[in-house]
């Protein structure tokens, strides 16, 4: 088991396995990674944030509402952040340089607006490395469904269906693969956090502190 928690990351059994399930599948899930009384206080504050319509551009499309919250994305942040999990996601990964976790927590509603076409998430200057989204919908959406493909045959590689209340996706960013988010159906939301872990070298930590320490 792997879990954040309010003081500290608990992990029981070997990293093995799913290293080398993100080795072969260039994906996983990670089940119930924030435990309970983290998820209840971010969905508390979730419910009463307000959102704002995005849109993307850069070679792909789509919309989505984008919390406006920074409470809950500061917390997210901190817990996403914290150097014991990196240090874990880099051994799952064998991402050796990811630095810092880079995200935002965003909804899709039905319709074809909302939805992301293929595209494979490579910033020169971010350096992503390894993207993430962790399902905050506490009610099982239809659609929204993430896959998984090949950039040079189109080949599928996975199809994941991420509805499990508190359980994220990781999946690598290379110009070999590409990815989407097909489009939500029915009357539940898609709630989520997503992001990047990313090769820049910042230290989130180090500068947590600065800040507090400036008069």
């Amino acid at each position: 088991m792997l879990q954040l928690t309010r003081n500290r990351l608990v992990l029981h059994g070997e990293l093995d396995a799913l290293r080398d399930l993100f080795a072969t599948q260039h994906c996983l899930v990670l089940k119930n990674l924030l435990e309970p009384a983290l998820l209840e206080k971010i969905q508390g504050h979730i419910e009463r944030a307000r959102w704002q319509s995005s849109a993307f551009e850069g070679g792909f499309f789509g919309t989505e509402f984008t919390l406006d919250d920074p409470v809950t994305l500061r917390l997210l942040d901190f817990l996403l952040n914290s150097p014991e999990f990196l240090s874990v996601i880099r051994i799952i990964t064998g991402c050796t340089q990811i630095s810092d976790f880079s995200g935002r927590v965003y909804r899709m509603v039905a319709g074809p607006k909302h939805q992301l076409s293929w595209h494979d998430d490579i910033n020169i200057n971010e350096k992503r490395q390894v993207g993430f989204s962790m399902n905050l919908s506490t009610d099982v959406f239809r659609g929204g469904t993430f896959e998984l493909r090949m950039s040079s045959t189109l080949a599928p590689l996975a199809q994941v269906n991420n509805t499990g209340f508190g359980d994220a996706l990781l999946f690598r960013i290379s110009a070999d693969l590409q990815h989407r988010v097909t489009e939500v159906v029915d009357t539940v939301p898609k709630t989520a956090c997503a992001g990047w872990f990313r090769a820049t070298g910042r230290n989130f930590f180090a500068e947590l502190v600065g800040s507090h320490q400036k008069p």
